[in-house]
């Protein structure tokens, strides 16, 4: 914790998803899905986490992540709830939605543009802390 900002930094933090686990329950959107990754080049959707300001049960807290797409990185806040979970965690919950040029990515198109995947994409997160005595 950084005792000026009051902020919790996070160190050495990354999340590594496995791009080739990403089913769209369809064989060909799922492969082009794939494909526009790049996950040939770069099998892992990666996050970093970065930063949290000070939390309290019951409201929100903001964050700070780094979310890296086919080689391109982008920083972006991420506003989530604060729940207690047991007797002794918490659960962040939030979500976050960025767009595929975000990365200069561009979205899959089928038949002559007449199947066209939306360029939204959101990511939920729920993240969950305990106390390590």
């Amino acid at each position: 914790k950084d005792e000026k900002t009051k902020k919790l930094m996070f160190v050495n933090s990354v999340l590594n998803i496995d791009i080739s686990k990403f089913d769209c329950h369809h064989k060909y959107i799922t492969a082009d899905f794939r494909k526009i990754l790049k996950s040939e080049k770069n099998p892992w959707l990666k996050v970093r986490f970065i930063s949290l300001d000070e939390m309290a049960v019951g409201g929100n807290v903001k964050g700070v992540v780094e979310i890296e797409i086919a080689g391109q990185t982008k920083r972006m806040d991420i506003s989530y709830a604060v729940q207690q979970y047991g007797n002794a965690q918490l659960q962040l919950v939030g979500s976050k939605i960025m767009q595929f040029s975000d990365f200069k990515l561009t979205p899959p198109r089928k038949l002559m543009g007449l199947i066209q995947i939306n360029e939204d994409i959101k990511v939920n997160f729920h993240l969950h802390f305990r106390r390590i005595t």
